[in-house]
């Protein structure tokens, strides 16, 4: 019983991890409805199985002495090796696709907002529904020189 217990101790940083995988794929997905890149979705989906891989993976190495009986020193080596590439390349890869998920949401955010229908100057060229239509040789209020008040 004591294997276990240390076990289900040393799985407590994965679960945490598995919360993270989990709220970030919730975030994601509605994110995703937004119009934002689906990989985010992607990478927090690869987090959840690679972090839920190696929990099982935890547990299986905590009976080692029921199934590795016959195994010698350079095998059970050969089957962790096998076993570890695999959920650090994933690991790896997930936390890869996180960072530039990040960096390409960051860049649409600061684009600037354009017009809709933007013209010559920065004139609309239609009349946009619900407003009237631009009057020609109008200059938008920015281009306006200040008008002097007459003094009071």
């Amino acid at each position: 019983m004591e294997s276990l217990s240390y076990t289900i101790i040393e799985t407590i940083p994965r679960v945490l991890l598995l919360v993270v995988g989990l709220l970030g794929l919730i975030f994601s997905i509605k994110s995703r409805a937004r119009g934002v890149s689906g990989l985010l979705v992607g990478a927090f989906a690869i987090m959840i199985v690679t972090t839920l891989a190696s929990i099982i993976w935890q547990f299986v190495v905590s009976n080692l002495s029921s199934w590795a009986d016959g195994l010698s020193a350079s095998e059970i080596r050969m089957i962790f090796m096998l076993v570890g590439i695999p959920l650090e390349v994933g690991s790896v890869l997930s936390w890869l696709l996180v960072a530039i998920g990040v960096v390409k949401s960051g860049r649409s955010l600061r684009q600037p907002a354009s017009a809709p229908y933007p013209g010559p100057a920065g004139y609309p060229m239609a009349g946009q529904p619900g407003f009237p239509a631009p009057q020609p040789g109008n200059v938008p209020p920015a281009q306006q020189p200040p008008t002097q008040q007459p003094p009071s």
